[in-house]
């Protein structure tokens, strides 16, 4: 990305001032003139999961013929690959002509725009002007008060696992997050709920669904048989289709029967969304930093992003079904997150482990992180990939976790 859009960007905080509503964002979009009222969405919220169902929606609509928005957060390796049509990344110079429309509106205005929002903002105008057949949107934080969620012509609400994060803007019980994530719902628009949420949350969707007349959909596990789960991905057979993932561990399996449930309501308005097509987009979407894996042996290198309780624990389960010896991992996490109760998962299977902070704002001072390892110790950012590669090397799994901001930074440092 070119230095005149960082420039402008890092002008905004990553959250912005607090918001107790969508007006701040509303009225943004309104001087926009509204371009997300010429789109329809899907528009998927939860704790985890969310970025793998919107890569599977998003690609199996792509795959069906119709021009697919797709928006993310946050970022892997750069800015662009939040914002993206038909799978493709935003390029440089759209960024820079969508910003030369935005700034003039909002420099000097005194609103305290978060990233997210301008982010956002960027999207709508971008999918807008490309004429998009359909958007899935991806929530930043919560849903309620979501700048995503100002959308009018929603045809699926998709609800994904609900777990602790974010607390101090969400709330502190599994009720709050869910009243959150649960405001995406829409009067009269269906919603599909991932089928392992805990009861408390489950309550809370369906409380509020009620109220707004919405049709819950869950996908059912007695027409679930998961018939592989390896390194290379998983299959199984749901309601009497085959159906396999290229991201590998049961967590996808459910992600994707969520998924599947969501296409099935898609189709009634976007005809061309066969079951072929979504066994296709099914099959062959991949994720960057979602138990990702770059290299098969010697070592075996895993990235993935969790960085919360849950996401780590489902990591943790795919982790410790590895063969391979030493299990090195280079580790660092944010300190806004339950990173001691994140690696009390992963902690008892990791061999060694090298400790990173500074790869983004707020994260858990080193040393910290190495005291929740057997055998931990700090590295620093430019030397750590090789230290964790060189011990890792002799048919080991090298791991790379605890956030989604490291596979960036690291990058930086290797591209030097």
């Amino acid at each position: 990305m070119n230095g005149e859009i960082m420039n402008f960007l890092d002008r905004y905080t990553k959250s912005g001032t607090p918001v107790h509503d969508l007006s701040r964002f509303s009225n943004l979009m309104r001087k926009l003139g509204d371009p997300q009222n010429r789109l329809k969405f899907v528009h998927v919220a939860g704790t985890n999961g969310k970025g793998s169902v919107v890569r599977m929606l998003a690609n199996s609509l792509t795959i069906a013929g119709y021009k697919t928005g797709e928006f993310t957060s946050p970022f892997i390796f750069r800015y662009n690959d939040r914002i993206k049509i038909n799978g493709e990344e935003i390029s440089d110079e759209e960024l820079s002509r969508i910003i030369g429309i935005i700034s003039p509106i909002i420099e000097g205005d005194g609103q305290g725009y978060s990233q997210f929002e301008i982010t956002n903002a960027i999207a709508f105008i971008y999918f807008a002007e490309q004429n998009c057949d359909i958007v899935v949107l991806e929530t930043g934080v919560g849903g309620l008060n979501d700048s995503t969620n100002i959308i009018k012509d929603n045809i699926c609400s998709v609800i994904m696992s609900i777990s602790y994060d974010h607390t101090a803007i969400l709330g502190n019980t599994i009720e709050d997050i869910a009243f959150q994530k649960a405001g995406i719902i829409k009067d009269e628009c269906p919603v599909v709920v991932y089928p392992q949420n805990p009861c408390e949350a489950n309550e809370v969707i369906d409380r509020y669904a009620l109220i707004h007349g919405s049709r819950i959909v869950r996908p059912d596990l007695s027409k679930l048989n998961i018939l592989r789960s390896r390194p290379d991905g998983t299959m199984f057979t749901y309601r009497l289709r085959d159906y396999a993932t290229a991201m590998p561990g049961n967590h996808q399996i459910y992600n994707a029967v969520t998924a599947i449930e969501a296409a099935r309501i898609i189709r009634k308005k976007f005809k061309k969304l066969t079951d072929n097509a979504v066994f296709e987009g099914i099959s062959t979407a991949v994720m960057p930093s979602r138990c990702q894996i770059v290299r098969k042996k010697n070592p075996m290198i895993i990235i993935d992003g969790a960085h919360n309780p849950e996401g780590m624990r489902a990591l943790t389960e795919f982790v410790a079904s590895l063969p391979q010896f030493p299990k090195v991992m280079i580790c660092g996490m944010s300190s806004d997150k339950d990173w001691k109760t994140s690696l009390s998962y992963i902690s008892p299977y990791i061999d060694k482990a090298f400790c990173i902070d500074g790869f983004c704002p707020k994260t858990v001072f080193a040393p910290k992180l190495a005291e929740c390892f057997k055998d931990g110790e700090c590295a620093p950012l430019s030397e750590v990939y090789r230290r964790a590669y060189s011990y890792a090397e002799d048919g080991g799994l090298l791991l790379i976790g605890g956030s989604l901001y490291i596979p960036s930074a690291l990058n930086k440092f290797s591209s030097r």
